[in-house]
């Protein structure tokens, strides 16, 4: 991207069942649609919404970032770091250390993070719970309303197109709400700065971080290998590098997904606040 210049976004093809109206009745459908180019909306910031499913909770934010000192997380090969880095976002909120296997958090606190939050208690809820991550994810949701997003005015008009267009759609409404008002935020501090390229490449971020601090969370739980969990965390990268090529993209990928979870400016503020302390770690 040059200068102040934002790239359209030139495809997107999603494929979901959805409840969809029509005029002559309502039909259930699978749901495919392309987008064309978009605007520029409000001069040099773009807009989107999102809002991923039922998160961990903040209130075990650290305004300091925690690293794991131990010599041998030296000698963790590239792909299991690339694959660390990605939960960086998620590991600095939680308190997380960044850089291991190991959280720096007592096992009966992860135990109760992951049955509260997740309802994980063993290895089958937590298998299909990182499957969901892998296969769909707060992603699916994203790619329907960002066409419908980025093509209105205002949240009112997005808000009765949706509504006309589609049933049960409270938590898309919801979602996308939250997601315009942060990035509205986000505009008035000028930092950072979202463009649309950052809301096309989407919110695979926020679902593969999420993926590997559960994964190392479960791992120190029992309820999954250690052999298992950097499996999970190795596949993430994977996932990632698909369509985001840098430690920034990564990050801004999980604050919009995260962005989503909540309408509370102190949420956002912890949010930022997070995303700023790894500035350093980005170059």
């Amino acid at each position: 991207m040059n200068g102040n210049k934002q790239t359209g976004l030139t495809h997107l093809h999603v494929y979901t069942f959805v409840i969809y109206r029509m005029e002559r009745g309502t039909v259930a459908c699978i749901f495919i649609t392309a987008c064309r180019s978009l605007r520029k909306i409000h001069g040099n910031s773009s807009h989107a919404f999102h809002e991923p499913y039922e998160g961990i909770r903040m209130d075990a934010y650290t305004k300091t970032l925690r690293f794991n000192h131990n010599p041998l997380n030296l000698i963790l090969g590239t792909e299991k770091k690339k694959g660390l880095r990605i939960g960086y976002m998620e590991a600095g909120l939680q308190g997380f250390y960044l850089n291991s296997m190991e959280t720096g958090i007592h096992p009966l606190k992860l135990s109760k993070l992951l049955a509260e939050e997740f309802h994980c208690t063993d290895n089958e809820s937590v298998t299909g719970l990182f499957q969901f991550l892998i296969n769909e994810g707060d992603r699916v949701s994203y790619q329907i309303m960002l066409p419908y997003l980025l093509s209105t005015e205002n949240i009112n008009e997005f808000e009765n197109i949706i509504q006309k267009r589609f049933f049960g759609v409270e938590r898309f409404i919801r979602q996308g709400k939250n997601l315009y008002k942060f990035v509205k935020y986000t505009e008035e501090r000028r930092d950072p700065i979202i463009w649309i390229n950052d809301l096309e490449k989407g919110i695979i971020g926020w679902d593969m971080g999420l993926l590997v601090n559960l994964a190392r969370a479960s791992q120190a739980c029992g309820h999954i290998t250690k052999e298992k969990a950097w499996d999970y965390i190795e596949q993430a990268d994977k996932l990632c590098s698909l369509d985001l090529h840098t430690a920034e993209e990564i990050d801004k990928s999980f604050l919009l997904g995260k962005a989503m979870k909540s309408e509370k400016i102190e949420d956002w503020d912890r949010l930022l606040l997070c995303y700023s302390l790894l500035g350093k770690y980005r170059k």
